[in-house]
């Protein structure tokens, strides 16, 4: 309690200050004394903000040994934690000091010099976190020394409180003034005597169309190295520091970008040229004199997917991917199970010449305009029009309800995967949205070429987790501690091993790479059909799940496409762990819960599954979520929800319509992979229904075009009957 009174009344205490003008020459002398009187009297309950403030108190004391002292009193604190951070906080300090200590009239030589001796005994990592530590806001330090001069010096006097901010004000307003002009074009310099950086490059491709590129390459690597193309519709900008870390390990990185994208001055066309234009890059890449003829390409979603729309043709030089979220063309983007969304129309204005990331993070806008096309009940192909103008990639796309021969030409499809002999290393989570299209790419790999030498990791990721970096928790769900791993590591020691001759990544146990979530391990098998040795059958009977068959009847649902009261708040306010369902995904949906489990299982792999029903229309679409429901109550969404137009799921190039009032079977296929470990006490809860919502392509049911149909379509409610003899049938390991 003494403390706490002696450090309340410390800030409470009021020190002389006579109101000066800054300008005035007298008030540097005036400050000196001021500060003076506060290090004398100065406490601090954070030992840490005690030794950051009483640096610059030092500083301005001219106590530039007792500063120094300090300085590494406060690196010792990240040291073990933070060792590259470490060595460097505050290195704007330590070379103003060592400048002030050199005492010379010639201060830019000097002070380069210096921070030149520095910088070289720096590691990479370390140099990174040098730029933000040169960072500042143009006049602010001087406009809060001006406020605090004007508002806050009453009778002659100013509060201890005060005094601080004064004080820490014009010590960095000194150093800014003093040094920063010379720190910052000296640290571009420094960058470019140790990368080499080519911005700037046009590839005019054999159709005379133009591909933007980026490259970067590390000063000191050997002459030729092998090659790591990311091919893009973004335009990422500047490369990171984990790019120029990766050059250290003797690689030349490569950025391209779609035509019409960055440089090019061509027609933005996402998806439509990359089975060409990538050979054309590689083609460039390996006549240039720093290429060793190797090239390696990673990426995820879009970047995924190029990868794989480069392997339809395969160049020669390509040695291996590293596919992540790799978006499916026409698989589960724009469409998935033939049903588009709204969120395509997001994306196209996303990804543009110069990628939008403002527009595309505006969440208001986009559920104001996905809440305006429901509740006008407009015809989907007119949601372009709603937002402002036509699209014609949007028109095109909707134009190819069917996987046809549009989509087929994009991506690798039957015999070409038995072409693709190049060693590939393929990542998805869970919860990304784009795994369908990574399990396409790998599914059809092996069945197509029984050789595939193609590893597969998944694991509780999501979408960004997969691309940016694991998260170690992820809507409400902690992950698994061993969940944790560094993608961008493994995949460099994977290029090392396929283009180096190195080991393979110690991770890898096997071909197939699955994280069990619930029980902290890794299941590592040579196949995908391995990873399970049993099916659970569960019947949807009333509001059961049940894995006897039930004697034949059926619920009754009416879905009333008229009513649009539901409309969105959110785009992302589900849980993966939560202590009850999700109301918005319960509108209009039938809820199935099995028994007590009393022995404990682990669910692996995609259910399948076979819905009988009937209904009075000629089309619907179907959702299906499956939960955990844990002995505590709480509710486990084991992955994404799957959803499929009823048309389509027999076939996917050929739109089958319902006969109404007729009972027909849907097969459930192509749904989310997950895995997870099933306690003893829990049960297995199954959503069933409709997909209506201001996110989705609403399908009225009439058999048209479902992007033409609109609210005059809807008329008569949907009346459907599901059968008790529909079931679910589950992948599962048990002992």
């Amino acid at each position: 309690m003494l403390f706490l009174f002696s450090f309340s009344f410390c800030f409470s205490q009021k020190l002389y200050f006579k109101r000066i003008e800054l300008e005035n020459p007298e008030f540097e002398n005036k400050l000196l004394k001021l500060n003076k009187e506060l290090m004398k009297i100065y406490k601090e309950k954070d030992s840490l903000k005690y030794k950051d403030n009483y640096l610059r108190f030092q500083i301005l004391n001219k106590d530039y040994d007792g500063a120094l002292n300090t300085l590494n009193k406060v690196r010792n604190f990240y040291k073990d934690s933070y060792p590259d951070y470490s060595k460097i906080v505050g290195i704007q300090f330590e070379l103003f000091i060592l400048m002030k200590k050199a005492k010379t009239n010639d201060i830019r030589s000097t002070y380069e010099r210096l921070f030149r001796e520095k910088y070289s005994n720096l590691s990479l990592l370390s140099k990174n976190f040098i730029p933000d530590s040169f960072k500042f806001k143009e006049g602010y330090n001087k406009n809060e020394i001006n406020k605090i001069l004007k508002d806050s010096i009453i009778q002659d006097s100013i509060s201890l409180k005060n005094a601080v901010l004064l004080c820490r004000h014009y010590n960095y307003h000194t150093m800014i003034t003093e040094t920063f002009s010379i720190a910052k074009p000296l640290l571009k310099k420094l960058d470019e005597e140790e990368f080499l950086v080519k911005d700037s490059i046009i590839v005019k491709t054999k159709k005379g169309k133009e591909v933007a590129l980026r490259i970067i390459r590390y000063n000191k690597s050997e002459l030729r190295t092998p090659t790591i193309l990311n091919f893009s519709t973004y335009n990422v900008g500047q490369f990171t520091y984990k790019e120029k870390l990766n050059l250290t390990k003797g690689y030349a990185i490569v950025y391209a970008y779609s035509r019409g994208v960055y440089l090019s001055k061509d027609e933005v066309s996402p998806f439509e040229f990359e089975s060409e234009d990538v050979n054309e890059v590689i083609d460039w890449i390996i006549k240039q004199p720093w290429s060793n003829g190797k090239v390696g390409m990673i990426g995820g979603s879009y970047d995924g997917f190029s990868q794989w729309a480069a392997t339809k043709n395969l160049h020669p030089a390509l040695k291996t991917i590293i596919p992540s979220a790799s978006v499916g063309f026409g698989i589960d983007f724009p469409m998935y199970n033939n049903c588009f969304s709204p969120y395509m129309l997001r994306w196209l204005n996303y990804a543009k010449k110069e990628t939008d990331n403002k527009l595309f993070s505006d969440e208001k806008k986009w559920i104001s305009l996905y809440n305006s096309y429901y509740k006008k009940g407009i015809a989907f192909n007119t949601l372009d029009s709603l937002f402002g103008n036509t699209n014609p990639v949007f028109q095109k796309w909707l134009n190819h309800p069917s996987f046809d021969a549009f989509w087929q030409s994009k991506i690798p499809y039957k015999k070409d995967f038995a072409k693709i002999n190049i060693p590939v290393l393929t990542f998805t989570g869970y919860f990304d949205a784009d795994q369908r299209g990574a399990m396409y790419y790998y599914n059809e790999h092996y069945k197509y070429n029984k050789n595939a030498n193609h590893y597969f990791v998944i694991g509780p990721y999501s979408h960004s987790g997969v691309i940016s970096g694991v998260d170690e928790e992820y809507k409400g769900y902690k992950i698994d501690p061993i969940a944790k791993i560094d993608i961008e590591a493994i995949s460099y020691q994977w290029f090392d091993y396929i283009l180096k001759g190195k080991e393979k990544p110690e991770f890898l146990k096997d071909k197939v790479n699955i994280q069990v979530m619930g029980s902290n391990q890794w299941k590592n098998v040579v196949s995908i059909d391995k990873i399970s040795n049993k099916k659970l059958k569960l019947f949807l009977n009333k509001t059961k799940l049940q894995e006897s068959k039930p004697e034949l009847s059926f619920l009754f649902q009416k879905i009333d496409f008229m009513k649009r009261e539901d409309t969105m708040q959110s785009f992302d306010g589900e849980k993966i762990l939560d202590s009850s369902l999700y109301k918005a995904n319960l509108k209009d949906k039938l809820v199935f819960e099995s028994d007590t489990f009393d022995v404990p299982f682990e669910i692996n792999g995609s259910f399948i599954g076979s819905l009988k029903t009937s209904i009075n229309k000629r089309d619907m679409d179907v959702m299906i979520t499956i939960y955990e429901k844990l002995a505590t109550g709480q509710y486990f969404k084991l992955s994404h929800e799957y959803f499929a137009r009823a048309s389509y799921a027999k076939d996917s190039g050929k739109r089958k319509l319902l006969k109404p009032h007729t009972i027909e079977t849907i097969p459930v296929h192509n749904t989310f992979f997950t895995s997870r470990k099933i306690e003893k006490g829990s049960k297995l809860v199954l959503v069933l229904g409709i997909r209506k919502s201001p996110d989705v392509q609403i399908n009225y049911g009439t058999g048209k075009d479902v992007s033409e149909e609109t609210i005059a379509d809807a008329k008569e409610p949907l009346e459907i009957k599901w059968y008790n003899d529909s079931y679910i049938e589950i992948p599962i390991f048990q002992n």
